[in-house]
């Protein structure tokens, strides 16, 4: 994209940012107790599953919602979409020209 979005979609993923935010560490959470209820491994191994999975988790907190402004928000909504945080029915709310690049960049 080669400008900044439409201001009202700019409004909207902005009030939906905490909504997004929890969606993922709704997720993280989850999947950190499957991480510590595995009775298959050692506590030693869980531990180390779970450093690998935080690892991980924070890189896509980082990506999603680090520096999160006007300027680069299309390279935002492309990682939303990427981890599934960012759905259909959110861009059914935006405007139809950045539904149209969204649909573009992911075919």
């Amino acid at each position: 994209m080669t400008g900044p979005i439409p201001e009202s979609d700019w409004k909207y993923l902005r009030e939906r940012e905490v909504d997004l935010l929890s969606t993922l560490f709704g997720r993280i959470n989850e999947q950190s107790k499957d991480i510590l209820n595995d009775q298959s491994v050692s506590e030693h191994e869980k531990y180390l599953k779970l450093y690998k999975h935080i690892k991980k988790s924070d890189k896509i907190v980082a990506d999603c919602f680090n520096d999160w402004r006007r300027s680069n928000i299309w390279l935002k909504i492309q990682f939303l979409r990427h981890h599934g945080l960012l759905t259909d029915e959110h861009l059914n709310q935006m405007s139809d020209s950045l539904r149209a690049l969204v649909e573009h960049y992911q075919s």
